[in-house]
């Protein structure tokens, strides 16, 4: 079964799974397990990961930020080393490799979910979920924004390269951040103006229904997944809640 066979409601029901398992696990193991359930479903249905390279040095960058803080601002445990101001605690690697992992599941479940339907799936989704298409077209257009965005930076990024700047190294990359946003925000604001007023010159909202090329039905297995994963979710939530009763 192949991901663009796959409803995008069932999707969201893996992508509301992962966000709540990431949440209520507390620790390594668990959370260890619920980030390779989710590789593992990546592998199965698309048989690459090739699209989460970027996400991968995100979260290196990212686990990098966690590590510093809890070292500096963690008072859990005991007093392991201090070097004037500085206390390190035991407690503040293991905050930190949690941390970490909870980051870790919620960026790659977002992405995936993000990046497994077209933005026509997206806004046939939630009007199916009753809500009116002038709403739920913002969600398509803003999940069809994201690429423009994305080919106008690598833009402005090879034209100050013409200029001089240099993009070799990590750190070259972290400096260009600066003479390359400005730029960016300015064609982000210009794009945006331009679709708004496209869509207005169209009579974008002008009647209260539309009609769309294509529709999404649930099929039977997208009706057993969808299940399954509640079922999941309710079994693991009563576990919870019945011992506080």
């Amino acid at each position: 079964m192949g991901l663009s066979m796959l409803d995008p409601r069932t999707k969201l029901a893996w992508y509301v799974l992962m966000i709540y398992f990431s949440l209520i696990s507390g620790t390594v193991v668990q959370l260890c397990l619920v980030l390779l359930a989710g590789i593992m479903a990546s592998l199965i249905l698309t048989g690459s990961l090739k699209q989460y390279k970027v996400v991968i040095l995100i979260l290196l960058f990212l686990g990098l930020q966690i590590l510093i803080v809890q070292l500096i601002f963690c008072r859990e445990g005991v007093l392991i080393y201090q070097w004037g101001i500085l206390k390190i605690y035991s407690e503040a690697l293991p905050l930190a490799i949690t941390g970490f992992l909870k980051a870790s599941i919620i960026v790659f479940a977002s992405m995936q979910f993000f990046t497994s339907a077209s933005p026509q799936e997206f806004t046939l989704m939630l009007m199916k979920f009753k809500i009116p298409y002038r709403f739920a077209m913002l969600v398509g257009l803003s999940v069809r924004f994201l690429p423009l965005m994305k080919a106008e930076y690598i833009s402005i990024i090879d034209s100050q390269r013409t200029r001089g700047l240099r993009m070799e190294s990590a750190w070259d990359n972290l400096k260009g951040i600066f003479p390359t946003f400005l730029p960016f925000l300015y064609r982000s604001v210009r794009r945006a103006t331009e679709t708004a007023l496209a869509m207005e010159l169209r009579g974008y909202g002008r009647t209260k229904t539309r009609t769309f090329t294509s529709n999404i039905a649930l099929k039977p297995y997208d009706t057993v997944l969808i299940s399954v994963m509640l079922l999941v979710i309710i079994i693991s939530l009563t576990g919870k809640i019945l011992p506080l009763i």
